[in-house]
C-alpha cells in the first residue's frame, strides 16, 4: 500500500536465521510477570543436561523489498529460541499451571503509514508490540474447562484447549488494538497481522486479521491453507460492517479500505470503548471490538505439528498474494530446494520474481512485499540436516532418485 513510484526500488532486506544453540529463552521486557505459588510444569518433559529444557528453533528466512512504493509500510516479528517468549499458563484441562515456550512469527501490512505496523511488530524502540499481550492474555486468562467442576472463578467454559488457547490469541489482539489507540488514535493509519505461534514445539496456531496469509507445506503436493483473507464483500464481513452503520463500495469500507480486519484504523471504530478515549459521552460507546466496522480481532486456526510430514511455513503480505497462488508459491519454493538452493537464496528469487510481474495495468506486483519462510525442523535436526531431507524427499517425488 502507499503511493507508486515511477522506478523500482529493488534493493531487498534479507535476515537468514540459521541459528542453532542451546539457550533459554530470554523473558520479553515490560511484561508484568504475577507470582505463582506451586510448581509449574513444562507441556515439553525432554530436559537438558543442565536440568532446563531445550529452547526449540526454527531456522528462518525473512525477506521485504519496498518496491514500487515511495515508503516500506510492512513489519515482521521473529520472536524465536533466545526470543522466544516463556510465559506461565494455567491449564484448566489438566487443573495445573504450567511453562510454555512460544515460537512467534509475523507479517504486518500497513497501510496509510508504517507507525502500526512498527508499533504492533515491537519494531518501534521501546515497545514489544504484540508479544506484550500475547504473554499478558496467557499469563491472565480466566477461562475454564467445560470437564473440570473447579469453574467457580471462570468467565467463559471451553471443550477442548485449542478453542481456549484461540480465544486467549483473539484476547491479545483486542488488547493491542486498545494499547495502539492511545498511542496512534488520531491517525488515519493500520496494519493486518498474520502471526504463527508454536506452542512448545508442539501446536501451531494461526491467527489473522486482514489480507496477509499463512500457509503450510506438507509431504508430497500437499497445501494447507492456515488462514483466510478478510475483505469487505464476503458475506459474514459485510453483515458486520452494515450492522455497525458502515458501508462497503467498489469492495471497501466506506469506499476507502479494501480490508475488514485490521489494527488501528479507528475512523472505521467509532463506537468502541477504548480505555483512553473521552469519556464526555459515554452513550456513544456502544460497539465491542469485535463487532466494529473494521476489526482486529482475527480468525484462529490451530493445527498439531507432525514433523514427518509437515515441512515448512510460508508467512506474506498480500503483495506476494498478488503474484503468486498458495499452490504456487510452494511449488517455487521447492522446487529450489530440489536444486539445493538456501533459504535466502529462494527467498531472493522469489522477490525478484515477484517485481518482474508487475503490470500497471492490473497493479500486481506493484505493493510492498514481505515474506517469512519457517523450516519445520525436528528438535535435534540441523538446519544441513533438514536440507539434506527435503531434498532427497522432494528428489524422489520427481523420480530423480530412489
Amino acid at each position: 500500500m502507499g503511493q507508486l513510484l515511477s522506478h523500482p526500488l529493488v534493493e531487498k532486506t534479507i535476515e537468514y536465521n540459521q541459528f542453532w544453540q542451546e539457550a533459554k529463552p530470554k523473558e520479553v521486557r515490560g511484561i508484568h510477570r504475577p507470582h505463582f505459588s506451586g510448581r509449574s510444569e513444562s507441556f515439553n518433559s525432554n530436559k537438558s543436561n543442565q536440568g532446563e529444557r531445550r529452547s526449540l528453533q526454527f531456522f528462518n528466512c525473512v525477506g521485504s523489498m519496498q518496491g514500487y512504493r515511495l515508503t516500506q509500510e510492512d513489519a515482521h516479528l521473529v520472536a524465536n529460541g533466545e526470543s522466544s517468549l516463556r510465559v506461565h499458563f494455567f491449564d484448566p484441562f489438566r487443573d495445573r499451571r504450567v511453562e510454555l515456550s512460544l515460537s512467534i512469527f509475523g507479517i504486518f501490512d500497513g497501510h496509510g503509514g508504517d507507525e502500526c505496523s512498527k508499533f504492533v511488530s515491537g519494531q518501534r524502540n521501546g515497545d514489544e508490540g504484540i508479544r506484550r499481550w500475547i504473554a499478558f492474555s496467557f499469563e491472565n486468562h480466566k477461562y475454564g474447562s467445560k470437564h473440570n467442576s473447579n469453574n467457580r472463578n471462570s468467565v467463559r467454559l471451553f471443550d477442548t484447549i485449542d478453542g481456549l488457547i484461540s480465544q486467549i490469541l483473539k484476547d491479545a489482539f483486542i488488547h493491542q488494538d486498545n494499547e495502539l489507540y492511545s498511542h496512534l488514535g488520531k491517525l488515519s493509519c493500520g496494519t493486518t497481522a498474520v502471526l504463527a505461534v508454536i506452542i512448545d514445539g508442539k501446536s501451531l496456531y494461526v491467527a489473522n486479521a486482514g489480507d496477509s496469509r499463512c500457509i503450510l507445506a506438507t509431504k508430497g503436493k500437499g497445501v494447507k491453507t492456515l488462514s483466510f483473507d478478510h475483505k469487505p464483500q464476503h458475506i459474514g464481513e459485510l453483515v458486520r460492517i452494515n450492522d455497525d452503520g458502515g458501508t462497503v463500495s467498489l469492495g471497501r469500507v466506506g469506499g476507502v479500505l479494501a480490508l475488514s480486519r485490521a489494527f488501528g484504523d479507528f475512523q472505521f471504530k467509532s463506537g468502541v470503548p477504548f480505555t483512553r478515549r473521552s469519556q464526555k459521552n459515554t452513550s456513544k460507546f456502544t460497539t465491542p471490538p469485535q463487532e466494529s466496522q473494521v476489526t482486529a480481532e482475527p480468525d484462529v486456526v490451530p493445527h498439531t505439528l507432525d514433523f514427518d510430514k509437515d515441512e515448512f511455513l510460508v508467512l506474506a503480505c498480500d503483495g506476494i498474494w498478488d503474484v503468486y497462488s498458495n499452490k504456487n508459491l510452494l511449488q517455487f519454493v521447492k522446487f529450489h530446494l530440489t536444486l539445493g538452493l538456501k533459504f535466502n537464496e529462494i527467498v531472493t528469487k522469489l522477490l525478484d520474481h515477484g517485481i518482474g510481474s508487475a503490470d500497471s495495468n492490473t497493479g500486481v506486483g506493484f505493493d510492498n512485499m514481505t515474506l517469512i519462510i519457517v523450516a519445520l525442523n525436528k528438535p535435534d535436526e540441523s538446519l544441513a540436516q533438514w536440507y539434506a531431507k527435503m531434498k532427497l524427499r522432494l528428489e524422489r517425488a520427481k523420480g530423480i532418485t530412489t
